[in-house]
């Protein structure tokens, strides 16, 4: 899998509401931007740790499929000038980090034994999608 270079930088957000959810060629994912393109990294830990697990897995095996895909589009825009659909594919991207540590690790939403709600709480993710 190719890697997602983000640097830091201000992400103009397209306001636009004649703009599609995803670009062209990521239709299929759109069903997810609502729940999964959460707008911090809190959020799309919240939404995996909420989450059925066969809505992660759907999640997870929509994703991997175009992850590549979507990590070579992402990477022609600089955060500066990053179109608000490809923004919301970048945060589905790194939602897919979330759904991947439900899936490959713990075959749950959470790792096993330990109590949710829990006390982890993330004060700051990484710019610009943190």
């Amino acid at each position: 899998m190719g890697q997602c270079r983000i640097s830091e930088g201000h992400i103009a957000m397209n306001q636009s509401n004649n703009q599609q959810p995803l670009p062209a060629g990521f239709e299929a994912l759109q069903p997810f931007v609502s729940k999964w393109a959460g707008a911090t990294s809190l959020q799309r830990m919240t939404t995996r740790a909420e989450a059925d697990y066969a809505e992660i897995k759907d999640f997870y095996d929509a994703m991997v499929e175009k992850a590549e895909d979507a990590i070579a589009l992402i990477n022609q825009y600089p955060l500066k000038a990053m179109p608000e659909d490809v923004e919301n594919l970048a945060k589905l991207t790194l939602a897919l980090c979330q759904a991947a540590v439900a899936v490959e690790f713990h075959g749950q939403p959470r790792a096993p034994g330990t109590p949710y709600p829990n006390s982890i709480k993330l004060t700051k993710g990484m710019f610009p999608l943190g």
